[in-house]
């Protein structure tokens, strides 16, 4: 899962999270106010998340206009 917010300098933060029957755990926050195309980094972000927590572990992905679950 992922939760996009902007803190008080402004930054724009990404929050990954995994999501399992057994619990929701914290994996990274990332900074990408420097991202200027969005679709394609998001792409990106995604694939090497899906790569670290291994790709026989992710059942789906899931991208909306509001947040990016998978």
């Amino acid at each position: 899962m992922s939760d996009a917010w902007t803190d008080k300098r402004q930054r724009s933060i990404i929050n990954f999270l995994v999501n399992s029957p057994a619990r929701t755990i914290f994996l990274k926050s990332i900074d990408v106010s420097d991202y200027v195309k969005m679709g394609e980094k998001m792409f990106e972000l995604l694939d090497g998340i899906v790569e670290e927590i291994g790709e026989q572990n992710v059942v789906q992905v899931i991208m909306t206009t509001g947040a990016t679950i998978f």
